[in-house]
C-alpha cells in the first residue's frame, strides 16, 4: 500500500545514459502490528531510457481465509521524454491489466487502455506528476532544504487522483540513517484521506511512514531498518468492520427501521426512498417496494440508450458482458421472451445466487467475466456478475457499497440497484433478495467503470470507529397470542396446539419441545452439503433439514425463509404442514 502517488510525471528530458545495474529499494509493511506485505522498486538506466519496475503485495486475512493481492507496474521514459506505463493488478485469479502513454507533445493528455476495455483519454492538470522516480527526488529535496512539500499524482491501476501534503518537523535520526528528517501531513487517493508521518533521508529518500486506516495503524519501512516489536494476535481490518447489533428474530423482514450513529462526528449519507435523514446522525430506513402495474411491466432498453441510462448499460473491464461466456449464462438463465425489467431483475438475482456455489472470502475482487467462468467469491463477485447480466439484457444497473445487517451483525457489503419504473430498486444477489432487505446503509454507488470507482477502501474505513444501531425500542413489533406469533411485515405464524414465547430478542415455538425461530437468508450451498430435502405431504411446502445441527430451513415463498432449531427429522417434516403463515390485511396487521 503506497503512502503517496505511485506514478509521477516529470517533464525533464534525459540525455544518453550508460547501461548499469538497477537501484533497488525494498519496504516491509505491518498492519495492526502484524506483517502484511511490502513493496520493491527497481530503477534501470539504459541507453534506450530509464525504466522503473515496481511491485507491491499485501497478505490479508478475512475470517480465517488468507487473500494475497499483488500489483506490478513498469514505467519507461524514453530520451525524448515520452513515457509508457503497464500494470497488472491481481485481486483474483484473472488480473486487471492496462497500459498508458504520455508524450511531451501533448502534456495534458494521458492515453489509458485497460485490457478488454475501450481506450480513454485523461486530462492531466499541469501540476500533476506521474513519473515514479520524481517522488523520491522531491522528498529528498524537501528534506535537504527543510521545506514543505505538496504533490498531486494519479494512480493508474485504481484510476484515482492522489495527493501528498507534508510539513517538516525537523531532524529525527533512524538506525543507519542519521540524516533522517521527519514530516507530518496528509495523504490521499480518491476520496480516501489519512494523516501521515514520514521519515526521509536527503541522500537515500523515503525511509519510513506511519499512517492509519480507520484507526488501524499501518507502518511501512525500509528493509534495512529493524522491525517493530512483535504484536500479539489481533483482529484484522475486515473483522473490525463487523459490528454487533441487538438481536431481532425478524430483522430481514422489517418494513422500516430507525437508526443512529454511535461514533464521533457527523455522518452524511446519500438519501433516497430507502434512506432518509431524521436528524443529526439519525436515519429512517424503509424497505423498497416491489414495482407494480406499468412499472413492473417496463421493458428493457433496446438499441442505443439515452444519456441517463448509458453509463449503467456500458460494458467495462469489470463487467465485460460482451465476452462469449455470457452467451452461455444467458441460455442457462432461460428468461422468457418479452420479459420485463422487473422479471429479469428477480430472475437474475436468483440465478447469480445459485450460480456462485463457492461462497467464500478467497477472492479479492474478480471481474464479472471471471465469475462467469469461475463461480466463487463473496458479495463483490455476486454484485458484478448481476450487474453484467442485467446490462446485457437491457436493464440499467449499478453497484452499491455500504453496510448490511444479517442476524446480529452489521457488516461491510456490496449489492446492486436496477432502474425500474423511474427508480433505483435495491437487489441483493448475495442473499437472493429482490427487493433487498431494509436494514442497510448506503455509502455510495458505482457505475463499475473501473476499480477506483468502487471506493471499497473508503467504505471499509468509513465506520470503523462507530456503528449504526437501532434508535429507540427494538424488536417490540413481535407479539405472541396463544398459538400465533405476529411478526414484522404483517405476517401471522400459527401452529395449532402450540404456544410461543418471546423475550430478549428470541422467539421460541413450544411444540413438542422448544424451537428457536427466526427469519433467515436463503441457505447457501455450503450449508446444505449434508442437509436432507423435505416436502410437506399436505401443503407441498419445502425445506432443508440438517441432521448435524438439527436445523430446518423452511421456504415460505417469495424469497422468505424461516429457520427452526432443535428439530428431529420427523418433527421437521410434520412442521412443514403444521405451520400456517398468513399475510394479514393492513388494517388487521396494524390493530394486531
Amino acid at each position: 500500500m503506497a503512502f503517496a502517488p505511485r506514478l509521477i510525471l516529470s517533464l525533464l528530458l534525459l540525455g544518453p545514459l550508460r547501461a548499469q545495474g538497477p537501484d533497488t529499494v525494498a519496504f516491509r509493511q505491518w498492519i495492526a502490528g502484524q506483517e502484511a506485505g511490502g513493496s520493491r522498486q527497481k530503477t534501470f538506466r539504459e541507453p534506450q531510457g530509464e525504466r522503473v519496475e515496481s511491485q507491491e503485495w499485501t497478505r490479508l486475512a478475512r475470517q480465517g481465509t488468507v487473500i494475497e493481492q499483488q500489483l506490478r507496474e513498469t514505467a519507461l521514459r524514453h530520451p525524448d521524454g515520452s513515457m509508457a506505463f503497464t500494470w497488472t493488478l491481481t485481486l483474483s485469479q484473472e488480473p486487471l491489466e492496462g497500459e498508458a502513454t504520455w508524450s511531451p507533445l501533448e502534456p495534458t493528455r494521458l492515453q489509458v487502455t485497460f485490457k478488454n476495455g475501450a481506450p480513454r483519454t485523461l486530462e492531466v492538470p499541469a501540476d500533476v506528476v506521474l513519473w515514479p522516480g520524481a517522488e523520491d527526488e522531491s522528498l529528498k529535496a524537501a528534506a535537504r532544504k527543510g521545506t514543505p512539500l505538496k504533490m498531486r499524482g494519479y494512480s493508474l491501476p485504481a484510476q484515482q487522483w492522489t495527493g501528498l501534503d507534508l510539513a517538516p518537523l525537523g531532524p529525527d535520526p533512524l538506525p543507519g540513517f542519521p540524516d533522517a528528517v521527519r514530516f507530518k501531513g496528509r495523504v490521499s487517493e480518491g476520496t480516501l484521506a489519512a494523516e501521515i508521518e514520514l521519515w526521509v533521508s536527503p541522500r537515500h529518500g523515503r525511509l519510513k511512514h506511519i499512517t492509519s486506516l480507520g484507526g488501524i495503524p499501518i507502518l511501512s519501512q525500509r528493509t534495512e531498518l529493524p522491525p517493530p516489536p512483535e504484536a500479539g494476535p489481533d483482529a484484522g481490518l475486515f473483522e473490525r468492520t463487523l459490528k454487533t447489533l441487538p438481536r431481532h428474530p425478524f430483522l430481514l423482514w422489517l418494513p422500516a427501521a430507525r437508526v443512529r450513529w454511535t461514533g464521533q462526528g457527523v455522518q452524511a449519507l446519500p438519501e433516497d426512498p430507502q434512506q432518509r435523514a431524521a436528524g443529526p446522525n439519525r436515519f429512517e430506513l424503509a424497505g423498497a417496494l416491489a414495482p407494480t402495474g406499468a412499472a413492473a411491466a417496463e421493458l428493457p432498453v433496446k438499441g442505443k440508450p439515452g444519456p441517463e441510462d448509458a453509463p449503467f448499460l456500458a460494458a467495462t473491464p469489470l463487467v465485460q458482458f460482451q465476452d462469449p461466456v455470457f452467451a452461455g449464462l444467458e441460455q442457462r438463465l432461460r428468461a422468457p421472451a418479452g420479459a420485463s425489467r422487473w422479471e429479469l431483475a428477480k430472475r437474475i438475482t436468483a440465478f447469480v445466487y445459485d450460480w456462485i456455489k463457492e461462497k467464500n472470502y478467497t477472492v479479492g475482487f474478480a471481474s464479472a467475466q471471471e465469475v462467469a467462468r469461475i463461480p466463487k467469491g463473496d458479495c463483490t463477485e455476486h454484485g458484478v456478475l448481476a450487474v453484467a447480466l442485467l446490462r446485457r439484457l437491457g436493464v440499467p444497473a449499478r453497484g452499491v457499497t455500504g453496510w448490511v445487517a444479517i442476524g446480529e451483525t452489521l457488516g461491510l457489503h456490496f449489492w446492486v440497484e436496477a432502474r425500474i419504473g423511474g427508480r433505483w430498486i435495491p437487489l441483493d444477489p448475495t442473499f437472493a433478495q429482490a427487493p433487498a432487505s431494509t436494514y442497510r446503509l448506503k455509502l455510495g454507488t458505482t457505475d463499475l467503470a473501473d476499480l477506483g470507482s468502487v471506493e471499497w477502501e473508503s467504505a471499509a474505513t468509513h465506520f470503523l470507529e462507530g456503528s449504526w444501531v437501532p434508535d429507540g425500542p427494538w424488536a417490540t413489533d413481535v407479539r405472541v397470542q396463544g398459538d400465533t406469533a405476529l411478526v414484522p411485515g404483517g405476517r401471522a405464524l400459527r401452529v395449532a396446539g402450540s404456544r410461543w414465547t418471546y423475550g430478549g430478542g428470541r422467539l421460541d415455538l413450544i411444540w413438542e419441545g422448544a424451537h428457536g425461530v427466526e427469519a433467515v437468508p436463503c441457505p447457501a450451498p455450503a450449508q446444505l452439503t449434508a442437509a436432507r430435502f423435505l416436502q410437506g405431504a399436505r401443503t407441498g411446502r419445502t425445506g432443508w433439514w440438517d441432521p448435524a445441527s438439527r436445523q430446518l430451513w423452511m421456504d415460505l415463498g417469495g424469497g422468505q425463509w424461516l429457520g427452526f432449531d432443535a428439530l428431529g427429522e420427523s418433527l421437521a417434516f410434520r412442521l412443514l404442514d403444521a405451520l400456517e403463515a398468513r399475510q394479514l390485511a393492513p388494517a388487521k396487521a396494524k390493530a394486531a
